[in-house]
């Protein structure tokens, strides 16, 4: 399960200062949850403060997704702990064409800072013993393109289409990602305007959620138990991010974990004490979203804190139903973490999306 980047950094600056102490002489057994962590933080201390807030969290949650799918395509050679040459362009598109459960602006904040984040890994790989780097020119036509077809696709894919069976049967996909494109002088770019106009009302796939429904208790709480139940929370959550490391669980994390508190007292009658698995994943899909408004600060990794607060409940007794390994396997940290992205997208005004295709940078 992902950590919350506070968490990773920690850990990284750790293992940082263990180095100066030893001599490595051979490669270590490969741990992916050690090596995603420390690209990740190495990513957030070098670049956090590049970008605009909305495009450095897009482009977290696409570093994310490169690093699993590079250990992925040379899983063999990463967990045979050899060293990997990694072939970027074929992972940079696999990963796009994954990204099945995107907002369409997802795509449109991650095209400036594709060559970065591509260069990002190519620095690192080059001090590196575990991985190499293979990439060619960075073509910023060739990868709008690319970036259209995977609109293209996902549109498709949102309607409940087999993607094979469309392509097998004309040229649907070839001609939507062409009536995505402007044209100029210089560049392809974005009709942001069509493709706006295309995914109007169209409903973006949700990542896999397992476990069942769950309804609310027949019998509402009084106003003064749904009080108890939030001030319960309230001292709970601040004494579990006092007992945290230094800055770990954010002010955003604070706000979505008293959410569940609230939310499941409200709308579904029961205390924490009630609170089992098919509750919080429920709550999550349905409700979480009217109680917690998300921002765009430290969101990838966010969803894997629920299961982490769920730990300290227990170990405090405050829980009595929930069991703990199902909820970190059930798929609710990445769960969380894409709703809460694809919110914040769904919620942009076009200008900001125009303005963010245009300039990524934050202002120095």
């Amino acid at each position: 399960m992902k950590q919350g980047k506070s968490a990773q950094i920690k850990k990284f600056k750790k293992q940082k200062s263990l180095q100066k102490f030893q001599q490595k002489t051979k490669l270590s057994p490969f741990d992916y949850n050690e090596f995603a962590g420390f690209l990740r933080a190495r990513f957030f201390l070098t670049k956090q403060h590049s970008y605009q807030k909305a495009t450095f969290e897009v482009a977290s949650f696409f570093l994310d997704d490169l690093i699993a799918t590079m250990v992925q395509q040379n899983f063999s050679d990463f967990t045979s702990d050899k060293h990997v040459i990694v072939k970027m362009n074929e992972v940079m598109q696999a990963a796009l064409v994954q990204s099945s459960d995107r907002d369409w602006r997802y795509f449109i904040l991650l095209m400036p800072v594709l060559y970065d984040i591509q260069a990002f890994l190519a620095k690192e790989a080059s001090v590196s013993d575990r991985f190499s780097v293979q990439t060619t020119s960075f073509d910023p036509n060739f990868w709008r393109m690319i970036v259209r077809t995977v609109l293209a696709v996902n549109y498709f894919r949102f309607q409940g289409q087999d993607v094979a069976k469309v392509m097998s049967e004309g040229n649907a996909i070839d001609d939507l990602q062409f009536k995505f494109l402007s044209q100029d002088d210089k560049d392809d770019n974005f009709d942001l305007e069509t493709i706006a106009e295309v995914y109007k009302g169209l409903k973006v796939t949700e990542p896999k959620l397992d476990g069942k429904d769950a309804d609310p208790q027949p019998e509402k709480l009084s106003t003064e138990a749904i009080d108890e139940e939030v001030a319960f929370g309230k001292r709970m959550v601040e004494t579990f991010q006092k007992t945290a490391i230094k800055d770990v669980v954010s002010e955003q994390e604070v706000q979505m974990l008293l959410a569940f508190h609230k939310g499941l007292a409200e709308k579904y009658n029961v205390t924490h004490r009630e609170w089992t698995n098919d509750l919080l994943t429920t709550f999550a899909k349905k409700d979480l979203m009217d109680y917690w408004q998300p921002e765009w600060d430290s969101l990838d990794g966010l969803g894997g804190e629920i299961a982490q607060y769920i730990k300290f409940l227990d170990k405090k007794k405050a829980v009595d139903t929930i069991r703990i390994a199902a909820l970190e396997s059930c798929g609710l940290d990445h769960y969380v973490d894409i709703k809460a992205v694809n919110t914040l997208l769904a919620a942009m005004p076009m200008k900001e999306v125009e303005a963010l295709l245009t300039d990524s940078k934050r202002p120095e």
